[in-house]
């Protein structure tokens, strides 16, 4: 039997057989109309394009937790070949998936279920991190809660939603606030940490959203360009032309002018709350 193997849902954007040993099962995307309800598997039977695309014709889209019983089937074919299944799912703040598989350790003696503060990109780094971790033989049950308690305190993300429409949908924006930003043309400012889902502040003007963007960072880790090991820079292009994510991109490059940015989308499971407009970036200290 092989030792370790890794097992996450989609909201970590990693596909599958993307990295050994790291196995994925797909959160469900959920459209409804008046007429019918359709099931799609996230990255299986649904991709970003087609989210963005429901979304701007103004069809429903929500999100729901892995099929409970492909999760039970994916643990138990891994049981066969591994000692030890470390699962990851998205952040407990923001939805149950973690409860419901953290109950199936009581049936799985070989399986560890861990709650995580991340989505996408910065996830994916914490995988990247473990699968290292794994090579070297050093990957346990304590070198992971380790990982993840050292992690929160020096990784984190700042979302900009300048249309907070799928947000209202999702009744996570209230009437009020989101007539407001679109009266005001203002962006929201969103964070996503061990405290969960925040609105931290909202800006218009690019520079002042970047500057209140850094600045809810800055509460959250202690920024210094010279220790920022990896930086990420979120950005769509289905965004609607109004929205110019080229403008805050530059003004990210202006204040980091030596840090390397990678450039990914958002993982479908988050666009689906949030909308195809946004700008987002997140950075991991050393």
């Amino acid at each position: 039997m092989k030792k370790n193997a890794i097992l996450l849902d989609s909201s970590f954007g990693v596909k599958e057989n993307q990295y050994p040993d790291v196995y994925v099962v797909p959160m469900e995307i959920i459209e409804t109309s008046k007429i019918k309800t359709i099931s799609y598997l996230d990255q299986v039977s649904i991709f970003n394009d087609q989210i963005c695309e429901k979304i701007a014709n103004d069809i429903d889209i929500k999100t729901s937790q892995p099929i409970l019983g492909s999760v039970i089937k994916m643990i138990d074919k891994l049981a066969n070949e591994y000692e030890h299944i470390y699962a990851f799912t998205i952040p407990s703040t923001i939805s149950g998936t973690y409860n419901t598989w953290k109950v199936l350790e009581n049936d799985y003696q070989m399986l560890k279920v861990y709650d995580q503060t991340m989505v996408g990109r910065l996830s994916e780094w914490t995988i990247s991190d473990l699968l290292k971790a794994n090579r070297e033989n050093k990957l346990d049950d304590t070198y992971i809660t380790n990982y993840l308690a050292n992690v929160k305190n020096k990784r984190a993300a700042v979302l900009v939603v300048p249309d907070v429409s799928q947000l209202k949908k999702g009744g996570r924006v209230s009437n009020f606030k989101s007539v407001l930003i679109k009266l005001f043309g203002l962006k929201l400012i969103i964070t996503l940490d061990k405290a969960g889902l925040l609105f931290r502040d909202k800006a218009n003007k690019p520079e002042e959203v970047i500057k209140r963007s850094k600045d809810a960072l800055t509460s959250l880790i202690p920024l210094n360009h010279n220790h920022i090991r990896r930086f990420v820079v979120f950005t769509n292009s289905k965004a609607n032309k109004k929205f110019d994510v080229n403008q805050y991109l530059n003004i990210l490059k202006t204040i980091y002018p030596k840090i390397k940015m990678e450039h990914v989308d958002l993982p479908s499971v988050i666009t689906a709350h949030v909308g195809p407009n946004y700008f987002a970036f997140g950075m991991d200290l050393e």
